[in-house]
């Protein structure tokens, strides 16, 4: 209403009238309550009372309709003034609605629906379809009515317009600009590439000329990261933004822990962290192995057995072996909250292995029983997590229910290897009495059976466990 009282025209008296009949049919209006009334009365299908529409489109003049008809017809009556001529359309321009709580989705929607009956009023929601559905749905499962989601926004939304995803020339000419912000002219980059694309030139050719001495790494970035990031975010412009927003952030976290990482190295480890999470932790793990290192170069030299998209990962320049690694590693799973034992376990592994390191010997067996049920891939990857704890471990009580645990994952060789590769770089000095006997309680391959007898070599194991290793080694024999 602000915006037609600057747009009412004519004589002095003309104008100051319109002024008038809309100062008043805005203090007439309690938005608020008229809002929350309309959301509710919708969802939940009842009629309001006429007290309840009173006091939303109340007024002092006698014979006016203090209802929403009437505010409507006030409303349309006003538009038609002669002072509101020029005034062919008003357009109510909705943004950002897939970010609001349900309530709020709902509250505005009906907000909306109280205007679309009257002449020459239109509203331009720009929105995720898809988050704005999901947060209406929301709202009506707490109703029990039989209307969708879908259903609801279709009454309102009459001309829907989807904003196609951008194509990969399209994404790397995106990524360029969010990347060179400032540093070159927007306009000459918005031209220049409207006329080149087609032609199966790269990025760098197609700006040649425009891009500022010391930007071209920009421009070879965008051209890097547009294939991989094209076909994870479907070319969605938000979802690119956001990625260069993460990038950003966790360069200036890096050099605020003294790691320094040049853009191409960070963003490549920002793909792995953010797009290939399985990978990921896989890094994590080899990291507290101690088999980073070859590891990762055996993925960028496609040695190895990995899926396609870890290999064409590893393709992505520069290569991490020159990289401080461990420090960007050691970083990101800070940030997270985590050790980087926790943050290398796969998410659907986390609460067994809650289990497993438990203070209760019936809630670990009944872990290990889960475990044994697992394919032998994640018990190692649980036998490493546990044996990391027992590692780092310096409580007598701790340390034996872990090696515990241990003792019921390590029953298969290949699993038993996977422990042994964590406390054989154990300091021997640190081993309390019970972990040797514990360790053999269940099973004893040879694996473990080896570790417990250089315990009771080892000059640096104390005296005590010395012996209780001994006498795990008697039993096994």
């Amino acid at each position: 209403m602000d915006r037609l009282e600057e747009e009412a025209h004519g004589d002095d008296g003309v104008r100051e009238a319109v002024t008038n009949r809309l100062k008043e049919l805005k203090d007439r209006v309690n938005v608020a309550k008229a809002v929350r009334l309309a959301a509710t009365t919708a969802l939940t299908m009842t009629i309001p009372s006429i007290g309840d529409l009173a006091a939303i489109f109340d007024s002092d003049k006698p014979g006016e309709n203090p209802t929403l008809q009437g505010f409507r017809e006030q409303f349309a009556s006003l538009l038609t003034e002669d002072a509101l001529r020029d005034v062919k359309q008003v357009v109510v321009l909705v943004d950002d609605l897939d970010r609001s709580l349900p309530d709020m989705v709902v509250e505005t929607l009906e907000a909306i629906k109280l205007f679309l009956s009257v002449d020459r009023m239109a509203f331009v929601v720009a929105a995720d379809e898809e988050n704005v559905a999901r947060a209406i749905g929301q709202k009506l499962a707490s109703t029990g009515q039989p209307t969708t989601a879908h259903q609801y926004l279709e009454k309102i939304v009459q001309i829907p317009f989807r904003i196609p995803a951008l194509s990969l020339e399209l994404t790397e000419e995106y990524l360029a600009i969010l990347l060179l912000g400032e540093a070159i002219d927007l306009a000459a980059l918005a031209d220049r590439p409207h006329g080149t694309r087609g032609h199966g030139l790269r990025l760098a050719a197609r700006l040649d000329g425009l891009v500022p001495v010391g930007h071209s790494l920009d421009v070879n970035l965008a051209e890097r990261l547009a294939p991989i990031l094209h076909r994870h975010t479907q070319g969605n412009p938000r979802r690119l933004k956001r990625f260069l927003n993460a990038l950003s952030l966790r360069m200036a976290f890096a050099r605020a822990r003294g790691v320094e990482l040049e853009a191409d190295a960070c963003s490549k480890l920002m793909v792995a962290e953010l797009l290939y999470p399985a990978l990921f932790a896989q890094m994590l793990g080899w990291l507290s192995s101690g088999t980073l290192s070859e590891n990762i170069t055996s993925i960028e030299e496609g040695k190895g057995d990995y899926a396609e998209q870890i290999i064409e990962w590893g393709q992505l320049s520069p290569p991490l072996n020159d990289i401080d690694l461990p420090a960007y590693l050691l970083l990101a799973a800070s940030l997270r909250g985590q050790t980087v034992q926790e943050a290398a376990l796969p998410a659907e592994l986390r609460a067994l292995a809650d289990r497993l390191t438990d203070d209760s010997s019936t809630i670990r067996n009944g872990a290990i029983s889960g475990a044994l049920k697992l394919e032998h891939g994640a018990r190692a990857v649980l036998a490493r997590h546990v044996a990391f704890q027992l590692r780092h471990e310096r409580t007598i009580e701790r340390q034996k229910a872990l090696a515990e645990s241990l003792s019921g994952l390590g029953g298969e060789p290949a699993v038993a290897q996977t422990i042994v590769e964590e406390l054989v770089i154990m300091d021997p000095a640190t081993i309390l009495t019970p972990v040797p006997l514990a360790l053999l309680a269940k099973n004893q391959p040879a694996e473990l059976v080896a570790i417990v007898r250089n315990w009771s070599t080892e000059e640096l194991t104390q005296e005590r466990t010395r012996m209780a290793a001994i006498e795990a080694l008697k039993e096994v024999r």
